[in-house]
C-alpha cells in the first residue's frame, strides 16, 4: 500500500482557482480597454485566459516522461515561447481610426459578457466541489 498523503485540493480545485484569479484579470484588462476606448493611439491589451492555464498546468506538472528503451523518443520540453499572459494586440485591423485607437467596442463588451459566463461556470463548479467535500465530511444525508 502506498503511503503518501493524498492532497484532496491538488487539481481541479486549484485549477479552477487559478481560473477564477485569471479571469478576474481580464475582466480588469477588458474593463480598461473599454474605458479608454476613445483614448487617442490607446492599444488595447488582450490576455488568453486558455492558454495561461496550459502553463500552468505544464510548469506544475510533476509526471516526467521515461525513455526505456533506446528506440523510443526522448523526453522533450515544450517551448515556454507564452512569456506574457497578458499582451498588446499589436496586429489590430481597427487602427485606421483617425485617433489611431485599436479599441472595437463590440468585441470588448462581446468578450466581457462570455468571460463573466466563464467565471460564473468555474465558480459554480468550484461551489460544487466544496459542497462535495462537505458532504462528505459531515457523512451525507443523515
Amino acid at each position: 500500500m502506498d503511503n503518501h498523503p493524498v492532497n484532496l485540493f491538488s487539481g481541479t480545485i486549484s485549477t479552477l482557482s487559478r481560473s477564477l484569479d485569471l479571469r478576474a484579470r481580464k475582466h480588469e484588462m477588458t474593463l480598461n480597454n473599454v474605458a479608454n476606448a476613445d483614448t487617442p493611439n490607446f492599444k488595447p491589451f488582450a490576455m488568453n485566459v486558455e492558454e495561461a492555464l496550459q502553463k500552468d498546468l505544464q510548469a506544475v506538472s510533476s509526471t516526467r516522461l521515461k525513455q526505456t528503451d533506446e528506440q523510443h523518443l526522448p523526453d522533450q520540453q515544450m517551448s515556454d515561447d507564452l512569456s506574457a499572459s497578458a499582451e498588446l494586440s499589436a496586429a489590430d485591423p481597427l487602427l485606421f481610426r483617425g485617433d489611431r485607437n485599436g479599441v472595437d467596442i463590440d468585441r470588448e463588451m462581446t468578450a466581457l459578457a462570455k468571460n463573466s459566463l466563464l467565471y460564473k461556470a468555474s465558480a459554480q463548479i468550484i461551489a460544487s466541489k466544496f459542497n462535495g467535500l462537505k458532504n462528505v465530511i459531515t457523512g451525507g444525508s443523515r
